[in-house]
């Protein structure tokens, strides 16, 4: 440990810079309040990059007595994160490596607290049971990926979500009370917000059967300010990517588009194809959207999500011109989010009844699930 003394200045101006956060990698504990009783107290170490003596850990013969009070060379740590560099951890992380994390960490705080008051918004989570899988959301990842556009509104995010439900899509009584769940609190957690102007933005992340994520596109419409966002399996993050790949939309037309009305999705996977063609054989006009190489991670950037909603949009509006059937049936195999974008350009006075099936695996084959019609 260091035996410096330093002066009141530095470590005042080291605080300010750490925001009273431990600035070890992942730690980012409060240093200015008890974990116990909430005291406020000061917990903080000044700790050296490189050691305040030769012989210390990256100790310097040169650097160590010329940067002993240098801030530059001090990060500010709770007191086991300082011992752990110092002692048992002292191989283990170099001067260059904990540097990194000092400047990581101020220019984190540094992005966080120029973000204007104006862009804050309403972190909304959604999940619901996917086959026998429980969606789980991670608050502090969530509430990272959205600065520094936006900062979040409250300090817990809303979920909308039906808790702890022992309901699985495999049964007919999941999607009568997962819908009714959906509407009724996001009528009253969300849209009454957007609509009293206490919040104009929402940054959504969702994770559920499609069907029921369409159904939340069409309340969250393109009339409010949203971004959707999709889970991303490599990297594991929910943060868009910079995407420079060639994955666009390909848009299959039937031969003839007289008969009942049909739209497959195939961009997480083309398997579903096959599938949908043998249940119509032929008694269908099947429409086709796809891309060039269907997959799990397809949807990388929302450049993605705005070709998709342009391309989708239009796609439908030619359907219904086309067509004297009432009805569109939809079969899904597609990004989460983009499951939500569908429901997101529904026209609700304009486009026709929309019929939502999703695969059940376990009996293999295909269920209706919802139907959505106008001034629902």
């Amino acid at each position: 440990m260091s035996k410096t003394n330093i002066p009141i200045e530095v470590k005042r101006q080291l605080w300010f810079k750490a925001h009273g956060r431990c600035e070890f990698n992942g730690c980012n504990k409060r240093l200015d309040v008890n974990g116990v009783t909430f005291d406020q107290c000061d917990l903080s170490n000044a700790a050296h990059i490189i050691a305040d003596s030769p012989q210390g850990p990256r100790g310097n013969d040169k650097l160590s007595k010329e940067l002993a009070k240098d801030e530059k060379n001090l990060m500010l740590m709770c007191p086991e994160c300082h011992k752990y560099i110092d002692h048992e951890g002292a191989g283990k992380y170099s001067a260059e490596q904990l540097l990194k994390m000092k400047k990581e960490h101020e220019n984190r705080i540094e992005m966080l607290t120029a973000i204007c008051p104006s862009m804050k918004s309403l972190v909304v989570l959604y999940g619901a049971n996917v086959g026998h899988d429980t969606p789980l959301f991670c608050k502090d990842d969530i509430y990272y990926t959205i600065t520094p556009e936006h900062y979040p509104a409250c300090s817990s995010p809303v979920s909308i979500e039906l808790k702890n439900s022992s309901f699985y899509d495999s049964r007919e009584q999941y999607w009568i009370m997962e819908n009714e769940q959906l509407m009724n609190k996001c009528k009253f957690d969300v849209l009454g917000r957007l609509s009293d102007k206490e919040i104009s933005h929402v940054s959504l992340f969702a994770f559920a059967p499609q069907p029921l994520l369409v159904k939340l596109g069409t309340l969250l419409n393109d009339k409010f300010n949203v971004d959707v966002y999709q889970k991303h399996r490599e990297p594991d993050s929910w943060a868009w990517q910079i995407y420079k790949g060639d994955n666009s939309l390909k848009i299959v037309t039937p031969g003839d588009k007289t008969k009942e009305p049909v739209i497959v999705f195939a961009l997480s996977s083309d398997t579903i194809i096959e599938r949908i063609n043998k249940r119509f054989a032929g008694n269908a006009s099947i429409w086709i959207v796809t891309c060039e190489h269907p997959n799990n991670d397809m949807l990388k950037s929302k450049d993605q999500s705005k070709e998709f909603r342009m391309a989708v949009r239009n796609l439908i509006n030619g359907i219904e011109t086309e067509t004297t059937y009432s009805s569109l049936k939809m079969f899904m195999a597609m990004p989460a989010a983009l499951a939500v974008e569908l429901g997101r350009i529904r026209m609700e006075k304009a486009n026709m009844e929309w019929v939502l099936y999703d695969y059940i695996r376990e009996m293999d084959e295909d269920f209706e699930t919802i139907k959505i019609i106008n001034n629902e």
